[in-house]
């Protein structure tokens, strides 16, 4: 995990630094949101492109930049002074178990850049993983911990102390309180309510709206409000 870098989360120290050529790895209709927040700090990324194995019909005009192609091209389609000093960022969100895929298919050598939207708060006291990205109006308190890869979706919170796993996705609007925890591959979906100090497992999923009181173990599916194990179909409940 690594520690924010701090140019990205001031307008003074954002103006010091020198624009990173960046790469979105997807075309899709999250690829556009993505974008739309690294040109939010234009001094801090400078968009080259993006790479699908399938994009779609006119993908390259509706997110305006150059399609470099799947993968495996990308270096052949960059210019040369750009292809080693290149910054990837994942342009889709879900599910988790599909960027995680997607990361590993790169492999080590790549370098995973930490996207921010200009009009989301970061506390110099968060810690960010590489690859994470916090979109428009979020915000990210004190002493929270995130690791890679994790997407906060548009007004999302997480507050104080909060530890958030690799590749989780906090959907749009979600709020997970103080001291909490969101495992690994985890996706918490749009106005879910996450309990302060309350713990959701690895590669759970957490519905709409749905409103955590209580520990969610791993690999579980949880709704409504209080959240509860959906019955299983053909066995209702009571």
């Amino acid at each position: 995990m690594a520690t924010l870098d701090p140019a990205t989360q001031s307008p003074d120290r954002r103006a010091r630094l020198t624009p990173r050529p960046l790469v979105v790895v997807g075309g899709g209709e999250h690829a556009a949101v993505v974008i739309d927040a690294a040109r939010t700090n234009p001094d801090a990324w400078e968009l080259r492109g993006f790479t699908d194995p399938n994009p779609g019909v006119g993908a390259s005009d509706r997110l305006g930049l150059a399609y470099l192609g799947d993968d495996t091209a990308v270096s052949d389609r960059l210019a040369p002074e750009h292809a080693e000093a290149s910054w990837f960022v994942l342009g889709f969100g879900a599910p988790p178990e599909g960027r995680r895929a997607s990361v590993e298919r790169f492999g080590r050598s790549m370098r995973w850049a930490t996207v921010i939207h200009a009009s989301a708060w970061v506390s110099p006291g968060a810690v960010l993983g590489e690859g994470t990205v916090v979109l428009a109006g979020a915000t990210i308190n004190a002493g929270a911990r995130l690791g890679r890869h994790v997407i906060v979706n548009t007004r999302s919170v997480v507050e104080h102390d909060v530890r958030v796993g690799d590749f989780a996705h906090l959907a749009p609007g979600t709020i997970v309180g103080g001291g909490a925890a969101i495992g690994d591959d985890t996706f918490v979906g749009m106005g879910a309510l996450v309990r302060d100090h309350v713990v959701v497992g690895a590669r759970a999923t957490v519905g709409m709206g749905a409103v955590v009181v209580g520990d969610i173990p791993d690999d579980t599916t949880i709704v409504g409000s209080p959240a509860r194990v959906p019955p299983v179909s053909g066995h209702p409940e009571g």
